[in-house]
């Protein structure tokens, strides 16, 4: 009798001493709530659904970006044509707070 034929039909793969298999090693509760991707299988269509759904909100923000520089474009040409006018423009805050300090002192 061999040795070989002790062990079964199925030859047990060689692993070296380092890299155990992931089956083997212990798990706690919170490193796999923390780290579930070790232990499921992924989901094809989840993972798909998420690309499509970041890719929806990607496109999503850059035209309303695009929207608002075209807004901001059309506002800047209607107040250059009021300054050609002879319309004052409307102080800032700001500007309105320096003009202040300004005159107080």
């Amino acid at each position: 009798m061999s040795l070989e034929s002790s062990k079964g039909d199925k030859p047990q793969p060689h692993t070296p001493a380092g890299n155990a298999p992931k089956q083997d090693l212990p798990g706690t509760r919170l490193f796999k709530v923390l780290n579930p991707e070790l232990y499921m299988k992924p989901n094809r269509l989840i993972m798909y659904g998420g690309v499509a759904a970041l890719a929806g909100v990607i496109l999503w923000l850059g035209s309303d970006e695009l929207r608002h520089r075209q807004n901001q474009a059309l506002a800047g040409v209607g107040s250059n044509e009021s300054a050609t006018t002879g319309s004052q423009r409307t102080q800032t805050y700001q500007e309105r707070m320096a003009e202040l300090k300004r005159e107080s002192k």
